[in-house]
């Protein structure tokens, strides 16, 4: 027999084979198990035989794998094979092998092994909105100035915002169980591609290992590759919001803004200045985004352009940096929950920061159509043309009157208005701007509330489903190894 390259055992098959033994070797075993025991109940094996199988297996799953490489298998799955033959033969080993590939084994223990990291994705993406929601309630009428084209816009409240922020996990966590019921499909029984000839039953397989069900067509359940994609574009999607989330907080950092307030465990001071607070936890986490973004859309990369059927890119080759990408994507979570349950908001500043521009001068043009019946592009013309006056002379809202917005109307668009300084005053406030937008969706206190609490149902709905399925999963687990222990005791008692 050739020996394998030397480059090739060292630069591919051993740290191959490391991966797959750290994160896929109880997932081989379970599916061994459940295939024998499938082939059980077909009765394609006789009792005696699968329960030796089952024994022999079920014993080395017990045991753990901390073998090194041997390089004189390919990879984990034929130095198992080897391990089973020492222990019950290689007649009986062949046997388990009926009907069984690692075409299909390989991509059952892949969506075995994905389908819980996206459960747990799902719970991380759940925290973070709780903590979110939280600091919703806590700031339902902290009044600030949204920004659009990084420049003032209008007065919101900080729970409006928070809550834009929360509406994305919340389609975070609709993408990701949706994603979870495309995974959650057995590929067992494909065999190499085209299943058996053997009267196997892959609905049995599958409800052992805990699939909603079996793939419908055995030539995909073997090639596709679009459930690792989706992964990569799920979680891509979601790492891009908490992107702008981050770079919205650090711009909140800054000393000119100075709206938010990390805490000391999430700063870093300056080598030389000794007045620096940096905000080096949010510029971590901004470059551990790129890092799980980079490493997820390298996926399509290994995935675009191989032909359609069983091939290394999408099988082996494709999991660390899939899984590099998803641990950075949970580091992500973990940290930006832990940021925002220790940082403070500056109530007051932000206020503060409401007043001092032209933030609110857009319900003073409504005011102008409500109230007087000015059409909304004149009415749109004269406050522009107020608030450039007044930005010529240096001077902000507080400068402004009723009585120069009636002389403006008067002078340049030949309109005679009588605004009042009451008027006047109660349009550029800051507080009546949100209390008159108490439309659904809008940023009036009563209806931040209103939304954060439907947010909070849908979490709780969620969550429910979330510990349902981990709870069916263990459940497969255990049913698994108690029947495997039952068919054992069945031939030990004979």
């Amino acid at each position: 027999m050739t020996s394998r390259s030397t480059l090739y055992i060292k630069n591919t098959l051993e740290p191959t084979f490391n991966f797959t033994k750290f994160h896929f070797y109880k997932y081989i075993m379970q599916i061994n198990l459940a295939h024998v025991l499938m082939l059980k109940d077909q009765a394609i094996l006789p009792q005696e035989q699968a329960s030796k199988i089952l024994e022999a297996t079920n014993e080395l799953y017990k045991e753990g794998y901390t073998k090194n490489y041997n390089t004189t298998f390919e990879d984990l799955f034929f130095m198992i094979e080897d391990d089973l033959t020492k222990l019950i033969g290689a007649e009986l080993v062949g046997n388990m092998h009926i009907a069984f590939s690692r075409n299909d084994m390989d991509t059952t223990m892949f969506r075995m092994f994905w389908r819980e990291k996206i459960l747990e994705w799902l719970e991380k993406i759940n925290n973070l909105r709780k903590t979110i929601l939280t600091l919703v309630e806590e700031h339902s009428d902290t009044i600030m100035t949204a920004h659009t084209h990084n420049q003032q816009a209008q007065p919101t409240t900080l729970g409006h915002y928070l809550l834009a922020v929360e509406n994305n996990l919340l389609r975070d966590i609709e993408r990701g169980t949706e994603l979870f019921k495309r995974i959650n499909r057995s590929p067992m029984g494909a065999a190499a591609l085209s299943t058996s000839g053997f009267p196997i039953d892959r609905h049995n397989i599958s409800n052992r290992l805990g699939f909603q069900s079996p793939m419908n067509n055995s030539y995909d359940a073997i090639s596709s590759s679009d459930f690792m994609m989706e992964i990569n574009s799920v979680l891509s999607i979601s790492l891009s919001t908490l992107s702008r989330f981050v770079y919205d907080l650090i711009f909140m950092t800054t000393n000119e803004v100075n709206t938010l307030r990390l805490h000391d465990k999430h700063v870093q001071t300056s080598s030389i200045m000794p007045n620096k607070r940096n905000p080096s936890a949010l510029e971590h986490t901004r470059a551990s985004i790129s890092k799980a973004i980079g490493d997820l859309q390298g996926t399509i990369l290994l995935a675009h352009n191989v032909p359609l059927g069983d091939i290394v890119d999408i099988g082996d080759d494709i999991q660390p940096p899939l899984f590099s990408g998803f641990h950075h994507t949970h580091d992500v979570l973990s940290i930006l929950n832990e940021i925002l349950t220790y940082a403070t908001f500056d109530k007051v500043r932000l206020y503060y920061q409401t007043q001092t521009g032209f933030a609110t001068v857009t319900e003073l043009a409504d005011v102008l159509v409500r109230n007087h019946h000015v059409p909304f592009r004149q009415a749109h013309g004269i406050v522009s043309s107020f608030v450039k006056k007044l930005v010529a002379e240096g001077a902000g809202i507080s400068a402004g009157s009723a009585d120069r917005i009636n002389r403006i109307a008067k002078n340049e668009f030949h309109i005679l208005l009588n605004m009042t300084e009451e008027d006047f005053t109660k349009a550029v406030c800051p507080k009546n701007f949100i209390r008159v937008r108490s439309v659904f969706g809008g940023p009036a206190q009563g209806e931040i509330l209103l939304q954060a609490e439907l947010s909070s149902e849908h979490m709780k709905k969620t969550t429910e489903w979330i510990n349902e399925t981990i709870n069916k999963i263990k459940l497969c687990e255990k049913e698994l190894d108690e029947n495997v222990a039952s068919s054992i005791n069945n031939i030990n008692e004979n």
